[in-house]
């Protein structure tokens, strides 16, 4: 049985329980985010093959991430690491860091990478998944946008290099959800929905729909076949 963690903020989080003493309740341990697509598509196609862990916790940074990190991740043993971070961290949606763009994306690259070098030394043989976090404008989040934008993407390219140099699978994200976004506008229309057409895939500019949960996990498992050995069916 080949073990895979999924690790991130609220995004990967999906309202799953988290006290150790509610492990019981099977119902609850996934949550309802994108991993809980993975995990019903790989536990029906390949049933006992893979056993799936979300330890994503909403509100998690790189820095929250690491304070749990020996418990959440290295005492779980996985042999295939997920992790979807960078939304989270100081600074503001308004663009404004503290103590500057430079300091923060640096601190973050830093801080991502010792997440990483843990993992891969108690398990030099760990295979690694990385997703691009992902925004897009809307409600609170149109106002400062571009100025937001600016420093994200930046990170965006952070984590891709992140990807390249420990040998991880890379998941781009942004670009394939702003197509996404511009495919389906006359789509929505014609069904009769008239909610904003970036608001159906990420309700807040933040936080996917069941939809967008829908198009994470297809892009995770395109990503992942090749290296967990499945076709998708």
């Amino acid at each position: 049985m080949i073990r895979i963690l999924f690790q991130g903020d609220s995004i990967t989080d999906g309202n799953r329980y988290k006290k150790a003493e509610s492990r019981w309740d099977l119902n609850h341990q996934i949550g309802h985010s994108y991993v809980f697509n993975i995990a019903s598509h790989l536990g029906l196609s390949y049933p006992g093959r893979y056993f799936l862990i979300n330890r994503g916790v909403s509100g998690d940074s790189v820095d929250k991430a690491r304070l749990r990190w020996e418990l959440d991740v290295l005492n779980e043993h996985p042999d295939v690491l997920s992790v979807l971070l960078g939304i989270n961290g100081e600074g503001n949606r308004d663009g404004y860091y503290p103590d500057g763009a430079a300091a923060h994306l640096a601190h973050f690259d830093k801080t991502y990478r010792e997440l990483l070098d843990l993992s891969m030394a108690q398990n030099p043989s760990l295979k690694l998944i990385l997703i691009e976090p992902f925004f897009l404008p809307v409600g609170k989040c149109k106002e400062h946008y571009d100025d937001f934008m600016s420093v994200f993407r930046s990170k965006q390219q952070m984590i891709k290099k992140i990807a390249d140099d420990y040998g991880a699978t890379f998941i781009p994200v942004q670009k394939p959800l702003e197509t996404l976004v511009k495919e389906n506008v006359h789509t929505l229309a014609e069904n009769g929905c008239d909610i904003d057409p970036y608001a159906y895939w990420l309700w807040d500019g933040i936080h996917p729909t069941e939809a967008m949960h829908g198009f994470l996990a297809k892009l995770w498992l395109d990503a992942a076949k090749s290296i967990l050995g499945f076709d998708l069916r």
